[in-house]
């Protein structure tokens, strides 16, 4: 298929509409667990710029404000799950008469992190279902913004004003109070300094500075609040940046200072196509920020309309097209890195902790692409399938309600293909319903045969996300497919047949009890495991521990197995066909085994079919795009060490899963960025805890408009490339970078500990994946609300941070992290180098969960050059300006010819007058002349060399006006050189000639 040309549509804050702001009558139900509860009557409406859900108790006449970015689902109807206590709405209905009181009801889940039981559940009751409706639609499409989640500087501090004016706002008299502004910004610590410096600030804008004194709201515009944000920054780097472009003291920045400026920023050539365009960008910049004030609309930026531009969308440190769909999304799965989660149904502890299905909701909101499944046979012994962490005190949640779960929110918020990786202990009977319910629930989105243009054959590569659009792709144990039609007649009369009405699975589909297939087939395995507990004789990982359910394949009482390479969701099976009876040997932890797969089961299988990995080798032998191996953390490292090369070539060609080793009892994460660099897909990870790891999978994914899915780079899919993960050495055909990062300031607004720290890592390639290059910058200054890191000096060449060699910047990432002096995280942001715009950049930070902090940003000095080798920097240079060197040379060589025609010119006109001047007068010397001039060798071949000097052949300046220097072609050049011989002959004849027959006319000048 065709590459799709991609064109990203504008990105855009929240529209709200007029009678959203406005607002509409509810009753919230009270989140305090009480014996009798009572509703509260509130108006619920958005504010102006689409920030915040407000709630006002009409009551109180007080605000609650609700963060519209913290608002992970919207529930009504058929998905609410009514608190206790709601039959209070059935005693005392409101509204439409005769409808179910979940269809009147909202329920939004908010709050910092993604496990559902420390959410806030809030509850809001309507009129009408239809009310509730475009509130719960309106509500998560608001909070699901990409814009709102990537705010800028100056976005976030609109969004800490409108916090302000709704939040601390006396309804009845329209005014905000001085003491709780302060408190406000001092979050509720007192500090007498920052008190001071506030009630000076508002001295300075001529508003009330008195603790007890009131400010209009009126007074309070998102201006004036900007005024009080730069007096309590100060903002002297600002200054000194501004002051040096300001070269004339004018107090203000023309359109040509900021066309400099962006020059700078871009660290652009001064061609003028370039220069055009920012010309125009800097007359667009002044028109568009003058706006603000008057004063300055006829001349150009001020001082504060310059600090505005460097904190808005427009400065923005990445290019904001990344944030929407904007890569090529129809390669190979294994070209993309894909969002993946680990025993998704966990909610804490691996051992102790809760299965939930609210898990899987919650995780398929933040757009990942693969999620597992962990799935037993029912304690009850219903053959209901369930999900749980086998043989630990986990409790178990039921098959059904996860798979019912996960068809509702699949594709939510992102079209591309959803994989479930299933590890399955179930007994043919469990497994026959969990095919049944996969196939009655997911219908049309469920894969339940390869495309026709993407065979699950050898040598056909894997199929792309556009492919694959609204699609479910299983991932389990499979059958060999050359067998199973031998075991459609033992499968017939070992279950009864079970019509159905879906047509992709018929009534033999269902199960297949293994033990009893004849043992004549010559393909079969017969083996009998003794109850004795023992080592297997081949095993794959060096340490395995029973909490990864990674086992080989095999069922807790199996006699009989015909399976391809089977294995569980770690894949660590083994091929049974290839293995003698006398050779194979039953486990140490039987119980941990994955149970055999039965036809139904193994005809949902399509891609993503998991086999035992053996070596890269008979990987690349077999040349099975299909077919996907999982690796512990540990033994995944262990082959980066050992065959980086072969890894990355295996995943050019098919896909790979990483999961957490067995000892992070915790849930606790491994570092992603080990294994990304080797072209690793799915990196699964614990979702349930925010740690730095998880910080990087959500920072990473929350590009390409959050789909779940983040194209590799090109190197790392190129099949027939030299290029070594393992040794830090420049890629080929691609251009290392050099980055140089200045930390200047830190603007902490609402932050009651000292911002001591800011760490910047560097994420990427390097012989040791393990490792990572780590800068510490410490605070030089703090006055509460600014830190101070670095003097800004625009002429000096002084960096916090050096990165000398990035050797492939579209897998790198920077990642900066504040912190106070006991290591307590204030904030973090992860940004990808491939996305970076150089320059004068603000950084906003954000919270474990990837979400802007409001008031936390970080003003920094980026630097990034080619980086390039001593001995090909001349080379270099001859790249970036390929016809400075021939342009010196031309004029030389220009020079050296007309200096020689010149000198031509004097001696031919004394020769042709010496000649012509003698001739009457010296007749009879004619012959003897004649006769000298012919044997004068030295003065013929000095006359031949001037006149072809002389020639157009050798006018190099003319020559240059019809073809550069690269259109001269071999031909031309033989063309030339035959051309001197005839020339020289030519000559030659003239010369030879009596003096009364010579004429000018006859050299070709």
């Amino acid at each position: 298929m065709a590459a799709r040309s991609y064109s990203v549509p504008s990105l855009k804050l929240n529209e709200i509409p007029d009678h959203l702001k406005i607002g509409t009558f509810a009753l919230k139900w009270p989140e305090e667990i009480k014996k009798s509860p009572t509703p509260i009557m509130v108006n619920l409406s958005i504010d102006a710029k689409g920030f915040y859900l407000i709630c006002l108790n009409k009551a109180k006449k007080e605000n609650e404000c609700f963060d519209l970015a913290l608002i992970h689902d919207t529930r009504t109807g058929s998905q609410v799950s009514l608190p206790s206590g709601h039959e209070y709405f059935q005693k005392n209905n409101i509204g439409v008469l005769d409808v179910p009181i979940a269809s009147k009801w909202l329920t939004i889940y908010y709050g910092n992190t993604f496990v559902a039981s420390d959410m806030r559940l809030i509850h809001f009751y309507f009129e009408s279902p239809s009310i509730a409706e475009e509130w719960a639609e309106r509500l998560f499409q608001f909070g699901h913004n990409q814009i709102l989640r990537h705010l800028s500087s100056l976005g976030c501090l609109e969004k800490l004003h409108s916090r302000i004016i709704n939040s601390l706002i006396d309804v009845n008299r329209k005014t905000i109070s001085v003491r709780s502004l302060i408190q406000f910004l001092c979050k509720n610590t007192r500090d007498s300094n920052k008190e001071k410096t506030i009630l000076r600030a508002l001295n300075y804008l001529k508003l009330p500075c008195q603790v007890d004194s009131t400010i209009n709201l009126d007074e309070f515009t998102f201006n004036n609040f900007f005024r009080l944000y730069m007096r309590l920054m100060e903002c002297h780097e600002i200054d000194k940046l501004f002051e040096s472009l300001d070269r004339k003291r004018q107090r203000y920045l023309s359109w040509e200072n900021m066309k400099v400026f962006i020059q700078k920023q871009n660290a652009a050539l001064n061609d003028t196509y370039t220069m055009d365009l920012y010309e125009q960008k800097a007359k667009d910049l002044i028109k568009k920020y003058t706006e603000y004030d008057g004063n300055f609309k006829e001349k150009g930026m001020s001082n504060e309309l310059f600090l505005r531009y460097l904190l808005s969308f427009d400065n923005l440190i990445i290019d904001p097209k990344k944030l929407d769909l904007c890569m090529d999304m129809n390669k190979p799965l294994a070209h993309y890195f894909i969002s993946s989660s680990h025993n998704t149904y966990l909610t804490g502890s691996q051992w102790t902790g809760r299965s939930s299905v609210e898990m899987y909701r919650q995780v398929l909101l933040t757009g990942c692409r693969c999620i597992e499944l962990d799935v037993v046979d029912s304690e009850r012994k219903n053959d209901e399938p369930e999900i749980k962490h086998k043989n630990t005190p986990v409790r178990p949640v039921l098959f059904i309600e996860v798979i019912v779960a996960i068809k509702e929110y699949a594709f939510k918020v992102t079209p591309y293909p959803l994989i479930l990786s299933i590890e399955n202990h179930c007994g043919p009977k469990a497994q026959a319903k969990m095919a049944q319910y996969f196939v009655d629930v997911f219908g049309e989105y469920l894969i339940t045969e390869p495309l026709k243009t993407h065979p699950c054959e050898e040598h056909y590569p894997l199929p792309s996300p556009h492919d694959l659009k609204y699609k479910i792709l299983i991932k389990n144990k499979k059958l060999n497919p050359n067998l199973t039609s031998k075991l459609n007649n033992e499968n017939n009369r070992l279950l009864p047949r079970k019509q159905t009405t879906t047509s992709t699975t018929s009534s033999s589909d269902q199960s297949i009890d293994m033990s009893t297939v004849s043992s004549s087939s010559k393909n079969l395995c017969h083996t009998t495991l003794s109850d004795e507990s023992t080592k297997s004789k081949e095993t794959l990982f060096e340490q395995m521990s029973p909490l990864e359910n990674h086992q080989q394949l095999v069922n807790k009482n199996p006699r009989y197995c015909v399976l391809i390479d089977d294995g569980n969701s770690s894949d660590d099976g083994t091929d049974i066909n290839e293995i003698n009876s006398n050779e194979y040997q039953s486990s140490t932890n039987d119980r941990y085994r994955e149970s055999k797969a039965t036809k139904a089961m193994s005809d949902l299988v399509h891609y993503i079919v998991p086999v035992r990995f053996k070596t890269f080798a008979l990987a690349e032998e077999r040349n099975r795009s299909y077919e996907i191996s999982s690796f512990s953390e540990e033994k995944a490292y262990n082959l980066i060490r050992e065959q980086a090369k072969e890894f990355l070539a295996y995943n050019q060609r098919q896909l790979c899963r990483i999961y957490p080793r067995g000892t992070r009892l915790d849930s606790s994460n491994y570092n992603p960025y080990i294994y990304w660099p080797i072209g690793c897909q799915m990196c699964a990870l614990n979702y349930q805890t925010l740690d730095a790891a998880m910080q990087l999978n959500l920072g990473l994914f929350s590009f390409n408009n959050g789909c779940g899915y983040i194209e590799k780079p090109s190197a790392l899919c190129q099949s027939k490339s030299s290029f070594d993960p393992r040794i830090r050495m420049n890629v080929e055909n691609v251009a290392g970078y050099q980055i140089y990062i200045k930390v200047i300031s830190g603007q902490f607004l609402c932050q009651d500990r000292e911002p001591t720290f800011v760490d910047i890592q560097m994420y990427g390639m390097y012989g040791d994946a393990n490792k990572r290059n780590e800068f510490l910058v410490r605070a030089k200054r703090w006055n509460g609300f600014q830190a101070i890191y670095d003097d800004i000096d625009i002429d000096s060449n002084k960096y916090s941070i050096r990165f000398p060699n990035v050797t492939l910047p579209e897998m790198a990432a920077l990642r900066f992290v504040v912190s106070t002096e006991d290591g307590t995280l204030l904030g973090q942001s992860f940004i990808p180098i491939a996305h970076i715009r150089p320059g004068y950049r603000y950084v906003v930070l954000r919270n474990q969960m990837n979400i802007p902090i409001h008031s936390s940003s970080l003003l920094i000095f980026i630097q990034i050059n080619v980086h390039i080798k001593a001995e090909d920097q001349d080379f270099a240079n001859k790249l970036v300006e390929p016809l400075k060197d021939q342009t010196k040379d031309l004029n030389k060589s220009n020079q050296d010819s007309n200096n020689e025609k010149n000198q031509y010119n004097d001696i031919f006109s004394k020769m042709l007058i010496r000649n012509h001047s003698s001739f009457p007068i010296q007749q009879e010397n004619t012959s003897a002349k004649r006769s000298e001039t012919t044997t004068s060798s030295d003065e013929t071949n000095w006359y031949q060399k001037h006149l072809i000097a002389a020639s157009r052949l050798h006018d190099r300046k003319t020559l240059c006006k019809v073809l550069s220097f690269n259109d001269i072609i071999s031909k031309e050049v033989v063309k030339r050189d035959e051309s001197i011989p005839s020339k020289l002959r030519r000559i030659s004849i003239d010369y030879q000639k009596p003096k009364w027959m010579f004429s000018s006319q006859d050299i070709e000048f």
